[in-house]
């Protein structure tokens, strides 16, 4: 954008050149303020979008030292969940041995199929006995266990 208003800047400094302008009249010296006047904006502009694409790269170059100072702390984000928040969950198939993952919705339903060998087999919940804790009576939350028939 700035090059287009120096270059249209130029343009209608080299009309008035070519033009016999004449800026010793009265309309002559206000034409030719507003031409300085413009020569000077645009030569700003140009300064400010420059300087403004500096601050960008700049800030692009911030923006990676941090990202690679978080991977640095605290690892990458490969292992987390999907971007919507889904968990899923890893069940094989009893059929052909084949590990799917699968969404709580799907594996709710009690009944999947093997995308590999085509295979129905059910899923039932159960509830862990080693990991739950000493209250665990007293606790509303049962720890559960995935049970493939």
């Amino acid at each position: 954008m700035s090059m287009d208003l120096n270059a249209k800047a130029a343009y209608i400094r080299g009309l008035m050149n070519g033009l016999d302008f004449d800026p010793t009249s009265k309309n002559g010296k206000i034409i030719s303020a507003m031409m300085d006047l413009l020569e000077e904006m645009a030569a700003t502009v140009t300064e400010h979008d420059d300087a403004l694409d500096q601050v960008y790269d700049e800030l692009d170059e911030m923006d990676e030292n941090l990202d690679d100072l978080v991977s640095g702390l605290f690892g990458s984000d490969e292992d987390e969940d999907d971007e919507d928040g889904e968990a899923e969950y890893e069940v094989t198939c009893p059929n052909c041995g084949v590990v799917s993952a699968v969404d709580e919705e799907t594996l709710m339903t009690g009944s999947l199929v093997c995308p590999n060998c085509g295979a129905s087999f059910d899923v039932e919940l159960l509830p862990e006995e080693d990991a739950a804790p000493e209250n665990a009576e007293d606790s509303p939350c049962k720890p559960t266990e995935i049970k493939i028939d």
